[in-house]
């Protein structure tokens, strides 16, 4: 009775913000952005809010719902609510929900559940994108620049709304939407036990085509060690040392063991890349996520994909940034 009376409390609260965002011609007010937003006019110029990298530091919904503080600039990610209510109607506003409240992946519209008001406050917030009069533009998002319910979306936006706890409204300044989601529940919170370093794997020369492996490593191994555009990336062991662990190197990009050769260099690293269900490589970049920046210290749980003897490539099932 009490789990039943608390989604109804914030199922009223849920509805009671959509009607302070959509108000106006109710009388109730919107929540108009005080300072600078995006001077967009119509649906068609929200184009020119979506930025292809993808933005580094990025929080999740849950987190962002416990520190963002009215008035500062923030940038989140999530999943677009898998719901027939996840855009609103006539109107440029959508739910974004925590990856780990998401639920299913992509069904097909009809299927969709009518709201995502079970799942939990906290783990869901409001964007709204405003036009010149400081309102949500009267034009609706669903479908338009790969906005979609379960779409992944990044966004950079002011902090119209939030009370620590569960509710969080932001006004989207800009917008990174990528060419397709990760598999959900790729990163993961928890360090997977019985890791082995990256370059005494390698060293021993006994991984094969379809092994199951936990590797520790840096990103690292080139000036490019992350591949644009892909969820691609070179872990390397401690087999080698990077450039700024070598006295007196002024190397500009460490990363790239440029003192090392590349044999070496080969010897020491894996790829690592994270495919779909159909085998093909993701479309989105892994740099920024979580953190993840050149010599970061990442486990990854995989299965070996090819080894022949001189690179191995494995596909990942876990990722963890080591903190």
């Amino acid at each position: 009775m009490q789990t039943v009376k608390i989604k109804l409390m914030a199922s009223m609260r849920a509805m009671t913000l959509a009607a302070v965002l959509l108000g106006g011609a109710a009388g109730v007010g919107v929540l108009t952005p005080q300072t600078a937003h995006a001077q967009v006019k119509s649906v068609a110029d929200v184009k020119t809010m979506l930025k292809p990298e993808l933005p580094a530091g990025a929080l999740e919904i849950t987190a962002a719902m416990k520190s963002a503080k009215v008035g500062e600039t923030i940038t989140v990610r999530g999943n677009v609510a898998m719901s027939k209510d996840a855009f609103v109607e006539n109107r440029a506003m959508f739910t974004l929900v925590d990856e780990s409240t998401r639920k299913g992946c992509c069904p097909p519209s009809e299927k969709l559940p009518d709201t995502a008001c079970d799942i939990p406050a906290e783990g869901r917030a409001t964007i709204q994108i405003v036009g010149a009069n400081g309102k949500p533009l009267r034009a609706g998002l669903n479908g338009e620049h790969g906005l979609k319910p379960g779409a992944e979306v990044f966004v950079t936006g002011k902090v119209e709304s939030a009370n620590g706890a569960d509710a969080l409204v932001l006004t989207a300044v800009s917008m990174h939407v990528p060419k397709a989601p990760l598999p959900s529940g790729l990163f993961v919170e928890k360090q997977p036990e019985n890791a082995k370093d990256v370059s005494e794997v390698r060293k021993s020369g006994a991984l094969k085509v379809g092994d199951e492996i936990v590797l520790r490593g840096r990103v690292g191994g080139s000036k490019e060690p992350f591949v644009a555009g892909r969820a691609v990336l070179t872990l390397i062991g401690r087999g080698l040392k990077a450039c700024n662990e070598n006295p007196d190197d002024k190397c500009a990009k460490p990363w790239d063991y440029c003192c090392e050769t590349k044999e070496d260099i080969l010897a020491n690293s894996v790829t690592v890349q994270v495919v779909d269900a159909k085998g093909q490589i993701v479309r989105t970049d892994l740099k920024g996520r979580r953190g993840l920046k050149e010599l970061s210290e990442v486990v990854v749980v995989a299965k070996v994909a090819s080894a022949d003897g001189k690179g191995v490539v494995v596909n990942a099932t876990a990722v963890h940034p080591v903190q």
